[in-house]
């Protein structure tokens, strides 16, 4: 059955992949509009990305299993339902809506979300012989880093389309696409890949419990003040609870004729290496969000504008991903890894170390471009393939899920360590600033300082929010409210004489953050690479029982 329908498996999945892929980043551009139609701060939209992310993280294994157990179908069939339900609902309260109702969409769209990519991987990975498996996840690693990477351009032009206060249609263009999946299903045929074994819901319970702490507490920790940070009641009392559940969930998983986590993955070498590298790539992944803002820092383009730059990661992954699966095929998934972390490692250390200091279009261009294959490369075919090749088949969906939550749960730190470096940076902004604009207009202030003592005065955190553009502007406004008054007509008039040294000033302290932030990535890119050398050289198949 599955070898006369290859062209229609593919269609059918690959399908679903894209739209899961797109849904992750397309939601960015809207966060502040949906906040705001809310009239809710920061602090309370941000659930918007966090339970999604919590929801997803927890499905995967979840809905998986029950892949292995009832038949990937059914579980897909389910994920593109529920997660057409909750697109649906998630546009409507837009309209009619409150943010509680839309919180519990997006819970709802995340559950489906979480039985759609482990699933399509599943069925396209055992769908072909092995000797051509490699080029279908390849294209599988093409829709799903394009719909990645473009998720936020998309996001923004169709809110250039259909207008700031109806983004609701960011949601409601999932819908068609998943009655047409729907449709496309009807043609295949239920597959089990298992035995009539019970289905083991307290594990299911117990882990539901470990990801959601310890992706919770993640996703508040700053690594940058961790000190600090993990004395949070955000942080430490979801670690304790992640800390007393692991043991409880390992003996109960253990014990159980058809684990929902297999923990034997975790014994197996090949297969803990394997989601080391999963976890690295996650952390990674992350460098590829803060491109668009690099951009416009580089090149003083308005902010907004730099998005449009991440379609060169995702042309050059596009590229890379289908060859990748080709050179598995030809060569092994070991080799396409060290290759694609190999093209990573240069890509940030260009963007870090060349592009920052050129402030050239080409040097961003090449960074990118670089970049963009390394993400084709890694992020992947070869990953799963290795899964696939690792676990039984009885448990393709499973193993999937279990990289799949790695790599999540990579994603949920990168956030924390990526921004610490721009944030780390902006800490010397005010003070950069006020020395550059005292040099400056020393002369016209007649020796006067310009610096007021009290530089932690809140209206200097408005600097945070700043760009290239609006620096001036921004710093004009901060310093009409706190200078003295027998100077601050002076000041004020003079500062359009050396907005070129504000901007210049302002510039530097941010690429410097930029520049740590892409070093790091290369260092993380780097171990990826390491641990890749552990992977078995002859690709030989391991048990995992």
């Amino acid at each position: 059955m599955i070898k006369k329908n290859q062209t229609l498996i593919l269609i059918l999945f690959m399908l679903g992949i894209f739209m899961g892929a797109i849904d992750t980043g397309i939601v960015s551009p809207v966060r502040g509009l949906i906040q705001n139609s809310f009239k809710v701060d920061q602090n309370i939209g941000t659930w918007m990305i966090t339970l999604y992310t919590l929801i997803y993280a927890i499905s995967m294994p979840i809905v998986s299993k029950l892949g292995d157990k009832y038949g990937y179908k059914k579980a897909y069939v389910f994920g593109i339902a529920t997660f057409g339900i909750g697109s649906l609902l998630c546009g409507i309260s837009n309209f009619y809506g409150t943010f509680g109702f839309f919180l519990t969409a997006r819970a709802i769209q995340a559950l489906g979300a979480g039985g759609i990519m482990p699933i399509a991987n599943a069925v396209i990975g055992n769908s072909f012989p092995e000797e051509k498996r490699g080029s279908a996840l390849g294209l599988v690693g093409m829709i799903y880093g394009v719909g990645n990477i473009l998720g936020p351009t998309l996001g923004s032009s169709i809110i250039d389309m259909a207008g700031s206060s109806n983004w609701g249609w960011v949601f409601f263009i999932n819908v068609p696409i998943s009655l047409i999946i729907l449709i496309l299903s009807t043609s295949l045929k239920n597959t089990k890949a298992s035995t009539e074994r019970p289905m083991d819901i307290l594990g299911a319970i117990v882990l539901g419990g470990v990801i959601g702490s310890l992706m919770y507490a993640l996703t508040n920790l700053d690594f940058f003040n961790f000190t600090e940070s993990i004395k949070s009641t955000d942080v430490y009392p979801y670690l304790i609870i992640f800390v007393l559940l692991t043991p409880l969930l390992i003996s109960i998983e253990n014990r159980a004729k058809d684990p929902v986590l297999n923990v034997k993955y975790f014994k197996n070498k090949e297969m803990l290496v394997i989601l080391i590298i999963s976890f690295i790539v996650g952390i990674g992944m992350m460098g590829m969000i803060f491109v668009p803002q690099f951009s416009e820092n580089v090149l003083r383009l308005k902010s907004g504008s730099g998005g449009y730059l991440i379609t060169l990661l995702a042309l050059f992954s596009g590229i890379s991903a289908p060859i990748s699966g080709k050179l598995i095929d030809k060569k092994s998934a070991r080799f396409v890894l060290l290759l694609g972390f190999t093209f990573t490692i240069c890509g940030t250390l260009f963007l870090g170390l060349i592009a920052t200091e050129s402030l050239t279009f080409i040097s961003i261009f090449i960074g990118l471009a670089l970049m963009g294959l390394g993400v084709g490369f890694t992020m992947g075919a070869p990953l799963n393939y290795l899964v696939l090749k690792t676990v039984s088949k009885e448990e393709s969906a499973s193993g999937l899920a279990t990289m799949s939550l790695m790599r999540s749960i990579g994603l949920a730190i990168s956030p924390s360590v990526m921004i610490g470096f721009i944030v780390e940076a902006s800490k010397t902004l005010q003070t950069k600033l006020m020395d550059a604009v005292q040099s400056s207009l020393g002369a016209t202030t007649s020796g006067m300082p310009i610096n007021p003592t009290n530089t932690n005065t809140d209206v200097f955190k408005s600097l945070q929010n700043a760009d290239i553009t609006t620096i001036v502007d921004m710093l004009k406004a901060a310093l009409e409210s706190i200078l003295p008054s027998q100077i601050k007509p002076m000041i004020i008039n003079a500062i359009d004489s050396v907005s070129n040294t504000i901007i210049d000033t302002f510039q530097s302290v941010i690429n410097y953050g930029y520049r740590n932030m892409f070093i790091a990535a290369a260092i993380i890119a780097l171990a990826g690479l390491i641990a890749t050398l552990f992977l078995n050289r002859k690709c030989e198949k391991p048990k995992v029982s």
